[in-house]
Formats: C-alpha cells, sequence, structure tokens
C-alpha cells in the first residue's frame, strides 16, 4: 500500500470517528446533559488521554513567551467546540457538517486580511465558489434561517480564527506547547460555561463521556499521522466524506433526512475548498522552488 493510500484511508477512518462523536454529543444531550457540559467533559477526558504524552515530553514544553496568544487561542476555540456542541443539538448532523466546510474558506480570507498573505485571483475565486455553496444551503429568503445554523456559521469563524492563530504560534511555538495549552484552557473555559447549567452525570453518561474524550484524541491522532504520510492535496479532500459519515449516524441512529440543499451546496463548498488546497500546494512548490 502506497503512502498516500494509507494517509487517504487514515483520513477516511478519523473522519468518520468524528461524525461519530457528534452522534454521541446528540445520544448524551437526549439523555438530558447541556451542550455547556458535554463540552466540559469531553474536554476533561481528553485531556486525560494525553496525560501520558505531557509526562513524556516534560514540563519544559511549557515554556512560552507568548502565554496571551496561547490563552487567546484557547478561549477561541472553547467558544468554536461550545457553539459546534449546541448546533448539533438542534440540527441534523448532516445539515451542519455541510456548513461546517466553510471554515477553511473563512480562513482563507483571514490569511488576506490579517495575515497579508498573497490575494491571487484563484483563492479570491475559491472564495466566491464557497458562499456561493453557502447561500445554497442557506437560502436566505427562500427558508429561516435556524438558531442552529447560526451557531455553526459563529462556530465556523471561531474555528477557522483558531487556524490563522495556530499559524502564527507554529512560528516560534513548538506543536507539543500549542498542544499543551490548548487541551488546558480548552478545560477551564469550558467549566465555567458548565458551572451555571451543572447536573451530575448517570453512569451511562460517564461512559458515553469517555468513548467521547478518548475517541476524540484518538481521532486527531489519526489524522495528524495522515497528514504526515501523504500529501496534502491527496489527503485534504478525503475529509469531505464526514459529510457522508454524518449523514449515515444521523438517519441510522436518530432518523434524520438531510436536506438536498446542504448536499448540492455542501458538494459547491467542496469544490472551492480543493481549489484553494490546489492553489496553496502550488503556490508552496513555486517557493521552494525559487
Amino acid at each position: 500500500m502506497s503512502r498516500n493510500i494509507r494517509a487517504i484511508l487514515l483520513m477516511t477512518l478519523s473522519v468518520g470517528m468524528l461524525a461519530a462523536l457528534d452522534g454521541i454529543v446528540k445520544i448524551v444531550n437526549n439523555l438530558g446533559m447541556h451542550p455547556f457540559e458535554i463540552a466540559f467533559f469531553r474536554n476533561v477526558f481528553g485531556l486525560i488521554a494525553l496525560i501520558p504524552f505531557f509526562m513524556r515530553i516534560g514540563f519544559n514544553e511549557l515554556k512560552t513567551r507568548r502565554l496571551k496568544m496561547h490563552l487567546g487561542r484557547g478561549c477561541i476555540h472553547s467558544a468554536s467546540m461550545i457553539t459546534w456542541f449546541w448546533a448539533l443539538t438542534v440540527i441534523p448532523l448532516a445539515d451542519a457538517t455541510a456548513l461546517s466546510f466553510m471554515v477553511p474558506v473563512f480562513a482563507s480570507i483571514g490569511a488576506i486580511f490579517i495575515m497579508r498573505e498573497p490575494s491571487q485571483m484563484t483563492r479570491w475565486i475559491s472564495i466566491v465558489i464557497g458562499f456561493i455553496g453557502m447561500i445554497v444551503i442557506l437560502r436566505p429568503g427562500f427558508a429561516d434561517i435556524s438558531f442552529g445554523t447560526w451557531l455553526v456559521l459563529g462556530g465556523t469563524i471561531f474555528v477557522a480564527t483558531s487556524k490563522l492563530m495556530t499559524k502564527s504560534l507554529s512560528r516560534t511555538e513548538s506543536p507539543s506547547t500549542i498542544v499543551a495549552y490548548m487541551s488546558f484552557t480548552l478545560t477551564i473555559v469550558s467549566f465555567a460555561f458548565a458551572v451555571f447549567v451543572w447536573t451530575w452525570p448517570t453512569l451511562e453518561m460517564w461512559l458515553w463521556f469517555i468513548a467521547l474524550g478518548g475517541m476524540g484524541s484518538v481521532a486527531h491522532v489519526i489524522q495528524a499521522q495522515a497528514y504526515k504520510d501523504g500529501d496534502v492535496t491527496l489527503v485534504e479532500p478525503a475529509t469531505f466524506l464526514r459529510l457522508v459519515w454524518a449523514a449515515l449516524v444521523g438517519f441510522v441512529v436518530f432518523g434524520e433526512v438531510p436536506q438536498i440543499w446542504s448536499w448540492i451546496g455542501g458538494g459547491i463548498i467542496m469544490v472551492g475548498v480543493l481549489m484553494l488546497i490546489r492553489s496553496e500546494a502550488k503556490s508552496r512548490v513555486a517557493a521552494n522552488t525559487d
């Protein structure tokens, strides 16, 4: 098996696990747990799963001169997680997933206006295509935009901002340092929200939370390995299979039938994002050649 094929299979497995985790969020919410508290326990068990990693790298990795940036990114990422979990409890999994594909589009806009990256024509075309896909999903004027939809859109902007901050931090900080501060900040911030809706989990909920934290950490490790093994232009498109997984989980477990507009709009957004990926890859190759 070639490295690229293995990487694509790993990414497919990873996004399938993430879609299953979204399903667990809905299950625990149906059992009576508020999304704020679900986010907190997701972070707690995710942090516990990372303890061996932190013990191996040692506390020297926590030394940083950019503490405010780490904490700011952690707060923004916490907002993205909380809004995403909340959205999953009020709209179908596939509809939320289709809109979440806007993250690279928003990140590209931020890269142009905030990080002053080159604004190539291909990048702008991909951004426009992404927004066309979003409009197809939302259909403003033809359908009411629900509260859950606004949550997803807000969450995608938070995620895009977090990605840009990660890119900035990666210039001076190690991946271990970034992961460490994000994990601690996520747990603290989500706890601050969970306090206001606190109820003690039942035994069944504890089991789901263990699965949520453990599977989440494993899924991200698998995803990181996929990016390490394969070419980004081949691996990244496999992330769109999350829409298929989400539709399958939503239909089988919750009886959800996604709107046809989510599939059409999600497909249009995919085209825009794929153009963006190819453009970025060509730019990197040209830069390395120079």
